[in-house]
């Protein structure tokens, strides 16, 4: 049996046999007021999930592809670290 949804999307009955003590848990954690309220919120939310797993993937696919055009950097990083914790210090070199 179909039902349509206000969002276009349809909505179908189905018959699972689900643990119980996992509904009620993430109902509590999700603030559902239903199982089916439960059920629609974890699947956002596995979705959601996998959304931001795949822009993190892509960023870090267009940072390496732009850290190999750039080719290897002469500068050290050790030295980088050094400047900056003398930068930081600065304004406590005087107060002895």
């Amino acid at each position: 049996m179909y039902i349509s949804s206000r969002s276009g999307n349809m909505l179908r009955y189905k018959h699972m046999r689900l643990e119980q003590d996992k509904i009620d848990r993430a109902r509590k954690i999700l603030g559902a007021r239903t199982e089916t309220e439960v059920l629609h919120k974890a699947l956002d939310k596995v979705i959601q999930e996998d959304e931001k797993r795949t822009r993190r993937a892509k960023i870090v696919k267009q940072m390496l592809e732009l850290r190999a055009r750039l080719g290897k950097r002469r500068e050290d990083s050790s030295e980088w670290i050094r400047a900056a914790r003398k930068e930081r210090m600065k304004p406590y070199e005087g107060s002895h």
